[in-house]
Formats: C-alpha cells, structure tokens, sequence
C-alpha cells in the first residue's frame, strides 16, 4: 500500500513538475514579447496580454511544486524575478508618497475615451452633463478626448458646453473616423494654454479614418510642450464576441467560433497598432519639445505599444499612482490597465488618478504635473 502511495505521488509529482516548466516557458514568453515587433511575430502579443493570468498561475504552480521539492519550486520563481520589469509596469504594489501642493505653475492634464458621449447608450448612464461634471470637478489645463462626437445633431453647438465647463481658451480637433449619415468621430484637445500649433498623426493611406494621433504646440508658462491625444486600433469586439468573458459561459460550440473570432481580432489590432507606434515613436523623436503622451492605446503595459511609445518618457501611473492595477477599461475584456499619461524628464509627476465613475467604457485618468527646480 505505501509502495503504491508512493508510485502515485511520484507520478503527480513528475506531471506537475512538466506542467510547471511548460508554465514557466509561456511565462517567459510573456515576459519578452514586448520586444517583438506584432508585424513580424505577432504571437508572443498574446502571451503579452494574458501575462498577469500566466504569471499568477506560474506562481501557484510553483507553491504546489514547493510541497515536492525547494530546488524545483524556485525554477519558475527565477524566471519571474529576472522578469520583474512587466510586473511593475502591471502591478503597482506601494503608493508614492510625492505629491506637492498645487500652485498656479503646474499642468493638470486629463485624459479619457468619451466612447461618442452616449449617443447610444441605452442605460442613460452616459450623458454629456456626466462628462462636464467630471471638466468641473477637475478643472484640467490640458483635456484629451477620445471618440469624441461632433455632430451638432446630438450635442448642440458641440464642443461650446465642454469650453464653458473647463474655462478653456481654445481647442483642436481632428476627425478621425466619419459615415455620411451616423458617426463622426473626433480626436480633441481643449486647453486653457495658448495654442501654437496642431497637427495630426496618421498611416500613409491618408484617409480620416487612418488618423490616431492628434499634437498640439502649446505655450505653458516659459516652456512650450508638445501634447499628443492617442487613439490606437481598437479591437472591435461585437457584443456577443465580449460575452466570451462574462461569467455566464456559451456551450462548446458557441464558444469555438467566438474564440475564433476573439483571436482573428485580436491579430489584426496588434499587428495595426504596431504599425501606428512605428510611425507615432518616430513623430516624437523628431519633436525638439517636451512631450506629454495621452490617451486609449487599446494595449497593456505588457506590450510592445507601451514599450515603444513609452520610450524615454515616464509613466504618470507608475510614478504617483495609487497601489493597483489602475484599471481604465470598464469592460469585460482587457480589464487592465489601456489608458496612459507619459511626460518627459525635466517634469515631475504630483499625482496621477483614475476616477471610478460608469460615464465610458473607459475610467477618466488625469495627472498633475510640474517643471523640476532648476
């Protein structure tokens, strides 16, 4: 009996030894498919975006692995420690402690996808008076609005409600996604700050809808910045595509041809995203300004769109965010963390808050910022 015991520990001890190296190897895929280019190898973006499930199971595998054997428990710990980078920029752990009372020298900068105000949202939980409260609670210097919607059909005199609220002096807008008869989308940008100069972002097809970034030149006390309004390929999931994710599961069928669907999408965004990053990174290189980054990039910190366009720039988030995830998306899937504000060194980050409040698909994120003392 204790032979036979032994034999049968022995076996679930090799099989679950198997599972956690191959655990450990999807981990490590993870890990670096920031590093590869989704055009030329677009896999590992899939690893990517499940990495904070893989690193979660890699590390309760390695907890089952620990009741068997130290040495081979720590072979999977290893590999997540060398690769502690992407847990970072996921999990922020501690809160900083850097904040510094405001004064009239520092820039407010919020950002959020308004998913077109409500339009047709059914529930009237999004309203364009819900989006002003958040202008007037917040009263940012620097607005960047995603999907915005710019047809006076729907909004009035459009954008007038959002200058009131905000007291803002000017604002840039650039259509980025147009029907004859339904939708107008707009990249926008209201500002209190004088505006210099403005331009767009976009693929070399040169149609509206290949637009994803919108820059403005604005004079902010002694300086002039340069802040780009990002909107990266979505990946455009129906409604019944998302109920993948909901807790209530399809039968097997149902979710064979969504899984299919799901990972199609999913292909095409990475691969499109990549090559808005390419030309968005380039943009900002050959700007002689400072840069502020903000905007829905559709993308992870795990990810070669984060990695790219982060660049040399900080990550308001992780620099004077609150502990978590700080998740933007208010959706089943990706829930994380696809919202962010970038700013360059010579600024220091005073605070950074995502705001819990249902008007969006997307949470309002903003950042307080200010020039470092010289």
């Amino acid at each position: 009996m204790a032979q036979a015991a032994t034999k049968r520990t022995g076996i679930f001890e090799r099989i679950l030894w198997i599972a956690t190296l191959a655990m450990s190897f999807i981990l490590l895929i993870a890990i670096i498919s920031p590093l590869f280019n989704p055009s030329n190898l677009w896999i590992p973006s899939f690893f990517g975006l499940a990495y904070p499930y893989i690193a979660l199971l890699t590390l309760i595998m390695a907890g089952i692995m620990l009741l068997f054997s130290f040495k081979k428990a720590m072979f999977p710990v290893l590999v997540f420690i060398c690769g502690i980078g992407p847990c970072k920029h996921t999990l922020k752990v501690t809160p900083t402690s850097n904040a510094f009372s405001k004064n009239e020298t520092d820039i407010t900068l919020l950002s959020q996808n308004v998913h077109l105000m409500g339009i047709y949202d059914t529930t009237g939980i999004i309203t364009i008076d819900s989006l002003l409260d958040v202008i007037q609670s917040e009263s940012p210097d620097v607005a960047c609005f995603q999907e915005f919607y710019l047809r006076e059909k729907y909004t009035g005199k459009n954008c007038e409600p959002f200058m009131q609220a905000g007291q803002f002096n000017n604002y840039a807008t650039s259509l980025y996604a147009d029907s004859t008869t339904d939708t107008y989308l707009s990249l926008i940008t209201f500002t209190k700050f004088p505006l210099l100069n403005q331009g767009v972002v976009r693929t070399p097809d040169n149609t509206a809808r290949n637009i994803f970034a919108l820059w403005c030149d604005l004079k902010v006390n002694d300086d002039t910045v340069r802040v780009y309004n990002v909107h990266l390929q979505s990946i455009g999931f129906t409604e019944n595509e998302e109920s993948l994710f909901d807790e209530n599961g399809d039968d097997n069928g149902e979710i064979q041809v969504k899984s299919k669907s799901t990972a199609r999408k999913l292909k095409r965004a990475f691969v499109a995203r990549s090559k808005q990053v390419e030309i968005l990174a380039a943009h900002i290189d050959s700007c002689n300004y400072p840069v502020f980054l903000a905007g829905d990039f559709n993308d992870t910190p795990v990810s070669y769109s984060y990695r790219k366009l982060r660049g040399e720039l900080k990550d308001a988030f992780l620099e004077s965010g609150s502990r978590g995830m700080g998740k933007t998306y208010n959706g089943p899937f990706p829930s994380y963390r696809i919202d962010y504000i970038f700013y360059p060194d010579g600024f220091e980050s005073a605070e950074f808050k995502v705001f819990g409040r249902h008007y969006s698909d997307h949470f309002p994120i903003s950042g307080r910022f200010r020039r470092n003392q010289k």
